[in-house]
């Protein structure tokens, strides 16, 4: 079993747990937390005597561009970070290729790099990173982090230990266009999935095309519809042992025929590469929902301008299903520190001031993405619906509900996902064609 992926079930209960830790429980907040509302950061710097971190030099690489909305408040904090502590940092914006080709041969020949970041699941770099469990006890850091994410982080790794720390997050369901929905007279998202026929029926109605997607996401409704008729751990099985012709596969290819056969999918849908139903389609206003991961208000910003009204609903709840809207797909980046670090301390101290606060505020407001400290709760308008989701989440589904586990399956599974959604394949030879695609 991947363990990254299991259900967290110490956490089944605490549904009214994170309700309050993420309303920041009664409206305390932790020293030094602001609202996501405050963006003005502190760059005042104590006396040099009093710097804490006076002498050290960190090494920090980042998966960002220097350029993009992360890399640019990343560079802000560590400028402030330096000035307060008197730590010298040498940031690296190594992006997301430097960072996973790069790194583990450079900690291989000791070459210096004390913290990186980039996506979650660090545990392919082995004993390369440290744990981090006696410094977040020691500074009380975990209280202000939502629990689900911590303990989806100590999943990863076999010792069950924390050797990451969660931010940028993201929720993955159906993202939305509100003006579209307001248009067809839709006045409440779907929670079950014979709402969600209707909602597409009634954009339909109104001449607006309900859905879209590409390639590169093609498998996220498809992989969460199966995930909600079986768990995501026996989709992976389905992906990794080529189980195609289980029913409830068919199930689910049959749903999204349907789909395809009423019309709702765009009609361009086939031939969609990413990024062209996202840009040219969802972004634009010629399709209403796209099934995605938050981090889409962020990709088109640059598209949809400042009057788009995003809304994002959960992957509908399906009557012979095993699990409801508590079951989420929901990931995050992550901070670590190589077990080569000579001051570990200070990269914790970092990573402190740019996942708590004002800090973590600005990222999530010039990034459009959510807060990593519970206590910053007042979210970027756009992803303001998710919150009510990820707060009552309490399982937490792999990518696409497990459909991605197996690489050597993926371009197929899109190829023929993409068939499927177009309506130039049927259920049955969507099965036919993934049990043939798995003996290869």
């Amino acid at each position: 079993m991947n363990k990254a992926l299991k259900k967290v079930g110490c956490l089944l209960t605490c549904g009214a747990l994170l309700t309050g830790v993420l309303a920041g429980c009664g409206g305390g907040t932790s020293s030094g937390a602001s609202d996501a509302g405050s963006t003005a950061a502190s760059t005042s710097a104590a006396p040099a005597g009093d710097r804490e971190f006076e002498g050290v030099k960190l090494v920090y690489w980042s998966n960002w561009e220097a350029t993009e909305p992360q890399g640019v408040v990343i560079t802000e904090a560590v400028e402030a970070f330096e000035q307060e502590t008197g730590a010298e940092v040498d940031l690296q914006f190594k992006g997301r290729k430097g960072i996973k080709e790069g790194l583990i041969p450079a900690l291989d020949a000791d070459q210096q790099v004390d913290m990186f970041d980039g996506a979650q699941n660090k545990s392919n770099y082995g004993d390369r990173v440290m744990c981090l469990e006696d410094l977040v006890a020691e500074h009380d850091y975990e209280k202000d982090t939502n629990p689900v994410l911590m303990e989806l982080s100590r999943s990863y790794y076999d010792d069950g230990q924390l050797y990451e720390i969660p931010y940028q997050m993201k929720a993955n369901g159906y993202m939305y266009n509100k003006g579209l929905f307001e248009q067809a007279g839709i006045t409440e998202v779907p929670s079950t999935w014979d709402e969600f026929v209707e909602v597409c029926q009634k954009l339909k109605d109104a001449g607006i095309t309900p859905l879209t997607t590409d390639d590169a996401y093609a498998m996220q409704a498809f992989g969460m519809h199966l995930a909600r008729l079986i768990g995501d751990e026996e989709v992976m099985k389905v992906v990794n042992e080529g189980t195609w012709d289980r029913p409830e596969v068919l199930e689910t290819a049959q749903a999204f025929e349907e789909l395809a056969s009423a019309g709702y999918f765009s009609t361009q849908v086939g031939s969609n590469v990413w990024p062209t139903g996202q840009n040219t389609e969802l972004a634009t206003g010629k399709a209403a929902m796209y099934c995605v991961g938050t981090y889409v208000v962020n990709e088109t910003k640059n598209i949809t301008g400042p009057d788009f009204k995003w809304g994002f609903f959960g992957y509908p709840e399906l009557e012979d299903g095993i699990n409801g809207l508590e079951a989420m797909v929901i990931g995050n980046q992550s901070f670590a520190i190589t077990s080569k670090c000579e001051n570990p301390e200070a990269a914790f101290a970092l990573i402190t001031m740019l996942t708590r606060g004002e800090w973590d505020a600005k990222l999530a407001e010039e990034s459009l993405a959510i807060p990593a400290d519970v206590n910053n709760t007042s979210w970027p308008e756009q992803l303001a619906d998710a919150k009510t989701y990820m707060d009552n989440c309490t399982e937490i589904f792999a990518t696409s509900g497990g459909l991605e586990n197996n690489p050597d399956i993926t371009p197929a599974l899109k190829e023929n996902l993409l068939k499927l959604y177009a309506g130039t394949c049927t259920a049955q030879e969507f099965v036919d064609n993934m049990l043939a695609a798995s003996q290869v």
